[in-house]
């Protein structure tokens, strides 16, 4: 306390003496606390670590008004739809006191919900006489805290928005003096500044952690999809190498085998890449029907059983009594559980044990897919759902890491849940996914449309493709199915042999030099006397972007590359009918 203070609030201040050595006593106080305040401020503006900071602040606004307990409480996010105070930092409280104001409301019966109340700092000279805490549990514990007198200050953000409440609380009745809570507000607004500073460079650094992250993953899955590209590749030179230097090798099956399996290695690959890029622009499209969930387990389980049976697992399927509808995709449906039943496979040690459960909860269609593998620990169940995230890379090097995120991703479109648990490491895996049951009875309807290879003999096309092999390999594919093929690498070109060959049908690659895809068949149906001319778009852009673009430029379909032969087919019986 200091010569203007030294009374207490029931001893009312007396005038202040003109006595000169009075008024000398009354200066050096001035500038003493002039002084404090600026060896205090100098402590905080050194300080960036946000705990520590709290701390020096509290002390600081204790030492400056000399009070025996001083407190932060910080605005935070809801709670049960209300706002709240969590209390940050203090100094001299009770074990009981902080556990009491650890969150404080805005009708709270404190200085801090009064002042928030009231959007301005509340200064309470004697608890026991001030009303709004008669009969109250706060009143109990400043009893028991040793608490009888407080003043609250709201601390506000350079645009005026609160932030939060620096509290100093004294062990008698008291009132601070206006020249203490000037130099106080001073202490205040720079607080309010510093927290507004450390909490920025935290979020700053919170940032620079997820670039560098992301940054960490990208290199990582450049050099993982090096790896996957290389590996088959190696083979299919091999291969290729062997038939040209044997041309009738005597285990040329075995070689034309190889190649095949390799090759549908590298579609899956590119497959994956352009998943992830449907995944970040939004774009995956679903086909919904009414189907069973037991048929697309079905199709899950022809898909993923050649590394079930690889790794020499037992599996176990648990069906529904009954028949379970979903009005969904079933084929991306199938991808979700073949994904899960893979991560299996792959995360469990040979000989383990996968069992998949299927069950009806209310409206909802419930699979469960349990494995005995490796598991995962907490820390590790924050990757299992990102873009390539994978545990235990260095063991596992094989795959890009979209299955799950894709998954999730598709689950997600149809409505449902996916989730993932584990006891920990060695301890077995636990995927859970729950869908939207459909109630409503429809038939089911067949799934595509089966195509037969005969009855193609003659049939007249027209290929244009930049890429000579490309072009060239299409058009012997088709000549073995009896079709009579034209070849051209370039619109223009191709253009001009239709006053000569009428096609049926014509695959365009879409970029080409000159005239493109796009340009080639609107120059098309441009001209008379072409309109049976069945146009399909045969790229590798497949983005919805690039669908959209080339049905306004007059393709009648749009097939990704690598096409298989069942789409081929089917796009030529197609063109036949017409």
């Amino acid at each position: 306390m200091t010569t203007r203070d030294a009374d207490p609030l029931m001893n009312p201040a007396a005038a202040v003496s003109t006595d000169p050595a009075t008024l000398i006593a009354l200066l050096n106080e001035d500038l003493s606390a002039s002084r404090s305040l600026h060896e205090l401020s100098l402590h905080l503006l050194v300080e960036h670590q946000p705990a520590a900071l709290y701390s020096r602040i509290v002390e600081a606004a204790r030492q400056l008004l000399g009070s025996d307990f001083a407190s932060l409480q910080m605005l935070s996010g809801r709670e049960n739809g209300r706002e709240r105070l969590d209390l940050i930092a203090h100094c001299g409280f009770t074990l009981a006191a902080a556990e009491h104001w650890r969150v404080v409301h805005i009708d709270s019966t404190t200085s801090c919900g009064a002042a928030w109340a009231r959007g301005a700092r509340v200064i309470v000279p004697d608890a026991e006489s001030w009303p709004e805490f008669a009969g109250t549990t706060d009143l109990d514990v400043f009893r028991a805290t040793g608490i009888r007198s407080m003043q609250t200050t709201p601390l506000r953000a350079r645009d005026g928005t609160l932030i939060g409440m620096l509290s100093t609380h004294w062990a008698v009745p008291w009132r601070p003096t206006e020249q203490q809570l000037q130099l106080f507000d001073i202490l205040a607004n720079q607080a309010a500044s510093l927290i507004e500073r450390t909490k920025a460079e935290a979020l700053l650094r919170e940032r620079e952690a997820k670039l560098a992250h992301v940054d960490r993953m990208k290199d990582h899955f450049l050099a993982t999809l090096a790896h996957e590209l290389r590996n088959p590749l190696a083979p299919i030179r091999n291969g290729l190498q062997i038939l040209r230097a044997s041309p009738a090798p005597s285990d040329g099956k075995h070689v034309l085998d190889m190649l095949d399996r390799q090759l549908g290695h590298l579609v899956r690959l590119v497959d994956d890449l352009m998943e992830v890029a449907r995944i970040n622009s939004g774009t995956i499209a679903l086909r919904r029907r009414r189907v069973d969930i037991h048929t697309v387990l079905e199709t899950a389980l022809d898909l993923s059983r050649p590394a079930i049976e690889k790794a020499r697992h037992t599996l176990a399927l648990s069906k529904a009594t009954a028949p379970l509808h979903l009005h969904g995709d079933d084929v991306r449906l199938a991808q979700v559980f073949a994904n899960l039943l893979n991560n299996s496979a792959k995360y469990t040690p040979e000989g383990g044990r996968i069992d998949i459960a299927v069950e009806r909860d209310l409206n909802r269609v419930v699979v469960t897919v349990t494995d005995n593998g490796m598991g995962f620990t907490q820390e590790e169940s924050s990757l299992l759902f990102t873009l390539f995230g994978r545990l235990q890379p260095e063991q596992h090097t094989d795959g890009l890491g979209v299955g799950l995120a894709l998954s999730k991703k598709l689950v997600e479109l149809h409505g449902g849940t996916i989730s993932a648990t584990s006891e920990g490491r060695n301890l077995g895996s636990r995927f859970v996914v729950s869908l939207p049951a459909d109630r409503a009875f429809e038939p089911a309807e067949p799934n595509g449309e089966t195509v037969a290879v005969a009855g193609l003999d003659g049939t007249k096309v027209l290929i244009v493709d930049d890429n000579r092999d490309a072009a060239d390999s299409l058009g012997e594919l088709l000549g073995v199915l009896g079709c009579e093929c034209a070849v051209f690498y370039d619109g223009k070109t191709a253009l001009d042999s239709l006053e000569r060959f009428t096609p049926a049908i014509a695959f365009v690659d879409l970029d080409m030099p000159g005239i493109d895809g796009c340009q080639f068949a609107q120059q098309v149906r441009a001209r008379a006397g072409l309109d049976d001319l069945r146009l399909v778009a045969l790229t590798g852009w497949a983005q919805a972007g690039d669908v959209l673009r080339s049905a306004q430029a007059g393709f009648d379909r749009h097939l990704a590359k690598p096409i298989g032969l069942d789409q081929l087919t089917a796009a030529l019986t197609l063109a036949r009918k017409r």
